[in-house]
């Protein structure tokens, strides 16, 4: 964030959202800002960045955000002669879009926790940190939905991912005892061991259910499953995996959704070693649901797509988030449900022969 001292609060504000536009944070997981700065040398008009809803709502007046930014110490923004575009200064490059860059923003990123669940608001975070700690770069507030009805309540978790200038400064937040926020002293831990932590729990409680259903099948009951194939209940499917986009519909397909989560949220979208299991969707439908591989591994793409102003797809504003509660769970027992009617269907045309050993049409049917 910018050194905003002895500038005025409503300046203030438009310094740092424009800075948090070009950021390091931010700037390599928007894809539209990403294309406007692929043409005039990085340049973006007053005019397109009056289209970004948070900032219009700071000021409608380009003279206004542009005498804003000059008043910025920071050096990320340059302005043009005539005061009408602007664009990340060429000096500062963005990191490279690679797994250790990922791996590298992962690591000066804090999870913190004690802030007020009903009366805590983003500009309040921002202006605290700013103060405190001017090392921050991003603060992200952590919401779920609470449904109501069709209505979909976002809520705030209370607890926040702060990412850092360096892993240095970010240690230091952490080890910080006595950082509190409104007289709160918070829970600090870096966003990796918070997510190795959660996995844990999962895997944990995951045993505990496994157990309990081992202890149902004693009694002489004889499996007659093969080895090769899982036994029924051996089909247990990773809690936070399962990420929920609505706002979906029109031509949008699920090779549009997988592009927009690897250019947006650094998912890896390969075939054979990518992150996503499997996509709920069929073309037309207004909500897709993305169950990736392994434990929580929905949660940092639905962070980061939740961190974004506005994400679209084909001309459509797609919302995402987690899926969670009781909503995960009846998509999760869907899901296995599926898994296991397809295990059952394959085994029948195993039964059958499946066109593996016959000839005529048995033979062509089975190698369709």
């Amino acid at each position: 964030m910018a050194n905003t001292e002895n500038v005025d609060p409503a300046t203030k504000k438009i310094i740092r959202q424009v800075e948090y536009y070009f950021g390091d944070f931010n700037l390599p997981r928007d894809k539209f800002l990403q294309e406007e700065t692929k043409t005039d040398e990085g340049w973006v008009t007053m005019e397109t960045m009056l289209k970004f809803k948070r900032l219009s709502d700071l000021s409608k007046e380009a003279d206004v955000i542009v005498a804003a930014i000059k008043q910025s110490k920071a050096g990320l923004i340059a302005v043009s002669e005539d005061s009408k575009k602007i664009r990340r200064d060429p000096a500062i490059p963005l990191p490279e879009n690679t797994e250790e860059s990922r791996k590298a923003l992962e690591a000066r990123t804090v999870y913190a926790k004690g802030f007020d669940k009903d009366n805590t608001i983003l500009d309040e975070l921002l202006d605290h940190f700013n103060e405190s700690n001017p090392d921050v770069v991003s603060i992200q507030m952590r919401n779920w939905a609470d449904k109501k009805g069709k209505e979909k309540v976002w809520k705030f978790k209370g607890s926040v991912f702060i990412t850092f200038k360096t892993e240095e400064t970010a240690k230091a937040f952490v080890e910080n005892v006595e950082e509190k926020y409104k007289e709160v002293v918070l829970v600090k831990k870096f966003q990796k061991d918070y997510f190795a932590e959660k996995a844990k729990e999962n895997e944990e409680r995951k045993n505990k259910h496994g157990k309990r259903d081992g202890a149902k099948k004693e009694g002489g009951v004889k499996d007659e499953v093969k080895k090769e194939e899982p036994a029924e209940d051996d089909f247990t499917l990773p809690k936070g995996s399962v990420m929920k986009l609505t706002g979906l519909g029109g031509e949008c397909t699920r090779e549009d959704i997988k592009e927009v989560l690897k250019d947006q949220c650094g998912v890896n979208i390969d075939k054979d070693t990518g992150d996503i299991a499997f996509i709920t969707y069929e073309k037309g439908e207004a909500e897709a649901k993305i169950r990736f591989k392994v434990l929580d591994a929905a949660k940092a793409p639905a962070a980061a797509w939740m961190a974004k102003e506005k994400i679209e797809i084909k001309g459509l504003t797609v919302v995402g988030s987690i899926l969670e509660g009781e909503e995960e769970d009846k998509f999760l027992a869907d899901s296995v449900q599926d898994l296991k009617n397809r295990r059952n269907k394959n085994r029948g045309q195993k039964r059958r022969g499946g066109g593996h050993h016959g000839g005529g049409r048995g033979g062509k049917r089975g190698r369709r």
